[in-house]
Protein backbone atom coordinates (compact mmCIF):
# COMPACT_ATOMS: atom_id res chain seq x y z
CA UNK A 1 0.00 0.00 0.00
CA UNK A 2 1.50 3.35 -1.03
CA UNK A 3 0.11 5.38 1.86
CA UNK A 4 0.05 3.68 5.25
CA UNK A 5 -2.19 4.50 8.18
CA UNK A 6 0.48 6.42 10.10
CA UNK A 7 1.18 8.72 7.16
CA UNK A 8 -2.52 9.28 6.55
CA UNK A 9 -3.20 10.12 10.19
CA UNK A 10 -0.38 12.61 10.26
CA UNK A 11 -1.39 14.18 6.99
CA UNK A 12 -5.01 14.57 8.05
CA UNK A 13 -3.88 16.30 11.24
CA UNK A 14 -1.50 18.49 9.28
CA UNK A 15 -4.04 19.29 6.59
CA UNK A 16 -6.03 21.38 9.05
CA UNK A 17 -3.44 24.15 8.90
CA UNK A 18 -1.08 23.48 6.06
CA UNK A 19 -1.99 25.41 2.96
CA UNK A 20 -1.79 28.99 1.74
CA UNK A 21 -2.85 30.93 -1.29
CA UNK A 22 -0.31 33.07 -3.17
CA UNK A 23 -2.02 36.13 -1.72
CA UNK A 24 -1.33 34.92 1.80
CA UNK A 25 2.30 34.33 0.92
CA UNK A 26 2.66 37.87 -0.42
CA UNK A 27 1.15 39.38 2.73
CA UNK A 28 3.14 37.37 5.25
CA UNK A 29 6.24 39.08 6.62
CA UNK A 30 7.67 36.16 8.54
CA UNK A 31 7.56 32.36 8.53
CA UNK A 32 5.27 32.32 11.58
CA UNK A 33 2.79 34.71 10.02
CA UNK A 34 2.95 32.76 6.74
CA UNK A 35 1.86 29.59 8.55
CA UNK A 36 -0.72 31.39 10.68
CA UNK A 37 -2.44 33.04 7.72
CA UNK A 38 -2.03 29.90 5.63
CA UNK A 39 -4.12 27.88 8.02
CA UNK A 40 -6.99 30.30 8.17
CA UNK A 41 -7.15 30.73 4.41
CA UNK A 42 -7.12 26.97 3.89
CA UNK A 43 -9.94 26.48 6.34
CA UNK A 44 -11.98 29.29 4.78
CA UNK A 45 -11.54 27.92 1.26
CA UNK A 46 -11.64 24.16 1.69
CA UNK A 47 -14.04 23.42 4.52
CA UNK A 48 -17.06 24.97 2.81
CA UNK A 49 -19.74 22.29 2.99
CA UNK A 50 -21.63 23.51 -0.08
CA UNK A 51 -18.83 22.68 -2.55
CA UNK A 52 -18.43 19.26 -4.14
CA UNK A 53 -15.43 16.97 -4.31
CA UNK A 54 -14.34 18.23 -7.73
CA UNK A 55 -14.34 21.87 -6.66
CA UNK A 56 -12.58 21.07 -3.39
CA UNK A 57 -9.93 19.15 -5.32
CA UNK A 58 -9.46 22.07 -7.71
CA UNK A 59 -9.07 24.53 -4.84
CA UNK A 60 -6.71 22.22 -3.02
CA UNK A 61 -4.47 21.84 -6.08
CA UNK A 62 -4.26 25.61 -6.56
CA UNK A 63 -3.39 26.13 -2.92
CA UNK A 64 -0.89 23.27 -2.96
CA UNK A 65 0.99 24.76 -5.89
CA UNK A 66 1.04 28.16 -4.28
CA UNK A 67 2.33 27.17 -0.86
CA UNK A 68 4.37 23.98 -1.24
CA UNK A 69 7.52 23.38 -3.23
CA UNK A 70 5.99 20.26 -4.73
CA UNK A 71 8.82 19.50 -7.20
CA UNK A 72 11.43 19.74 -4.43
CA UNK A 73 9.37 17.52 -2.12
CA UNK A 74 8.79 15.06 -4.96
CA UNK A 75 12.50 14.80 -5.70
CA UNK A 76 13.28 14.25 -2.03
CA UNK A 77 10.59 11.60 -1.68
CA UNK A 78 11.92 9.68 -4.69
CA UNK A 79 15.36 9.72 -3.05
CA UNK A 80 18.25 8.02 -4.79
CA UNK A 81 15.95 6.73 -7.49
CA UNK A 82 15.65 10.27 -8.87
CA UNK A 83 19.20 9.92 -10.24
CA UNK A 84 18.40 6.72 -12.11
CA UNK A 85 15.06 7.85 -13.56
CA UNK A 86 14.89 9.00 -17.15
CA UNK A 87 13.78 12.54 -17.97
CA UNK A 88 10.44 11.18 -19.15
CA UNK A 89 10.00 9.21 -15.92
CA UNK A 90 10.84 12.28 -13.83
CA UNK A 91 8.27 14.39 -15.63
CA UNK A 92 5.54 11.79 -15.26
CA UNK A 93 6.47 11.09 -11.67
CA UNK A 94 6.15 14.74 -10.60
CA UNK A 95 2.76 14.97 -12.32
CA UNK A 96 1.54 11.78 -10.66
CA UNK A 97 3.01 12.80 -7.30
CA UNK A 98 0.94 15.98 -7.30
CA UNK A 99 -2.17 14.05 -8.36
CA UNK A 100 -1.49 11.56 -5.59
CA UNK A 101 -1.36 14.29 -2.94
CA UNK A 102 -4.55 15.92 -4.21
CA UNK A 103 -6.43 12.64 -4.39
CA UNK A 104 -5.24 11.52 -0.96
CA UNK A 105 -5.93 14.68 1.01
CA UNK A 106 -8.25 17.20 -0.68
CA UNK A 107 -11.54 15.73 0.45
CA UNK A 108 -10.29 15.34 4.03
CA UNK A 109 -11.19 18.98 4.50
CA UNK A 110 -14.85 18.04 4.17
CA UNK A 111 -14.45 16.26 7.54
CA UNK A 112 -13.19 19.39 9.28
CA UNK A 113 -14.63 19.46 12.79
CA UNK A 114 -13.46 22.71 14.35
CA UNK A 115 -9.77 22.07 14.99
CA UNK A 116 -7.76 25.18 15.73
CA UNK A 117 -4.04 25.84 15.82
CA UNK A 118 -1.49 28.21 17.20
CA UNK A 119 2.10 29.04 16.38
CA UNK A 120 4.49 28.32 19.25
CA UNK A 121 7.92 29.35 18.01
CA UNK A 122 10.18 29.79 15.00
CA UNK A 123 13.83 28.70 14.90
CA UNK A 124 16.42 28.90 12.16
CA UNK A 125 17.39 25.53 10.69
CA UNK A 126 19.68 26.66 7.86
CA UNK A 127 20.33 29.98 6.13
CA UNK A 128 17.18 29.47 4.04
CA UNK A 129 15.04 27.19 6.21
CA UNK A 130 13.02 27.96 9.32
CA UNK A 131 11.18 25.50 11.53
CA UNK A 132 7.78 26.76 12.63
CA UNK A 133 6.44 24.83 15.62
CA UNK A 134 2.67 24.74 16.00
CA UNK A 135 0.04 22.71 17.79
CA UNK A 136 -3.41 21.66 16.64
CA UNK A 137 -6.05 21.86 19.34
CA UNK A 138 -8.78 19.26 18.96
CA UNK A 139 -12.33 20.14 20.04
CA UNK A 140 -12.75 16.64 21.47
CA UNK A 141 -10.43 17.55 24.31
CA UNK A 142 -7.71 15.14 23.23
CA UNK A 143 -4.10 16.31 23.68
CA UNK A 144 -2.93 18.86 21.08
CA UNK A 145 -1.06 17.52 18.05
CA UNK A 146 2.42 19.01 17.57
CA UNK A 147 3.25 19.93 13.98
CA UNK A 148 6.52 21.47 12.76
CA UNK A 149 6.65 23.11 9.34
CA UNK A 150 9.94 23.43 7.47
CA UNK A 151 9.56 26.70 5.61
CA UNK A 152 12.05 27.76 2.94
CA UNK A 153 12.60 31.20 1.49
CA UNK A 154 12.34 34.83 2.53
CA UNK A 155 9.49 37.18 3.35
CA UNK A 156 6.91 37.16 0.58
CA UNK A 157 8.30 34.02 -1.06
CA UNK A 158 7.88 31.22 1.44
CA UNK A 159 7.28 27.58 0.57
CA UNK A 160 6.71 24.58 2.81
CA UNK A 161 9.18 21.76 2.07
CA UNK A 162 8.30 19.31 4.85
CA UNK A 163 5.82 18.72 7.66
CA UNK A 164 6.69 16.81 10.83
CA UNK A 165 3.77 15.52 12.89
CA UNK A 166 4.53 14.34 16.43
CA UNK A 167 8.17 13.83 15.45
CA UNK A 168 7.42 11.97 12.20
CA UNK A 169 8.52 13.62 8.95
CA UNK A 170 5.88 13.19 6.28
CA UNK A 171 8.49 13.46 3.50
CA UNK A 172 10.82 10.88 5.03
CA UNK A 173 7.97 8.49 5.76
CA UNK A 174 6.59 8.83 2.24
CA UNK A 175 10.08 8.30 0.83
CA UNK A 176 10.29 5.00 2.72
CA UNK A 177 6.88 4.00 1.37
CA UNK A 178 7.84 4.77 -2.23
CA UNK A 179 11.18 3.00 -1.86
CA UNK A 180 9.38 -0.12 -0.66
CA UNK A 181 7.08 0.00 -3.70
CA UNK A 182 10.08 0.37 -6.02
CA UNK A 183 11.98 -2.51 -4.40
CA UNK A 184 8.95 -4.77 -4.66
CA UNK A 185 8.67 -3.98 -8.38
CA UNK A 186 12.15 -4.86 -9.59
CA UNK A 187 13.99 -1.82 -8.26
CA UNK A 188 12.95 0.53 -11.06
CA UNK A 189 10.94 3.74 -11.04
CA UNK A 190 8.60 2.23 -13.62
CA UNK A 191 7.04 0.08 -10.91
CA UNK A 192 6.26 3.11 -8.77
CA UNK A 193 4.81 4.98 -11.73
CA UNK A 194 2.49 2.09 -12.46
CA UNK A 195 1.34 2.04 -8.80
CA UNK A 196 0.75 5.79 -8.84
CA UNK A 197 -1.22 5.58 -12.08
CA UNK A 198 -3.52 3.03 -10.49
CA UNK A 199 -3.80 5.05 -7.30
CA UNK A 200 -4.68 8.28 -9.09
CA UNK A 201 -6.75 6.79 -11.92
CA UNK A 202 -4.34 7.99 -14.62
Amino acid sequence: MILNRRVLLGAVCAATVVLATPAAMAQATGADEFIRRSGQRAIDSLTVQSIGDAERGKRFREILRGSFDVPEIGRFVLGRYWRTATDQEKTEYLRLFEDFIVRAYANRFADYSGETFRVLQVVDSTDNDKLVSTEIVQPSGKPPVRVVWRVRGQAGAFKVVDVTVEGISMSVTQRDEFAAVIRSNGGTVAGLLDALRKKTGN
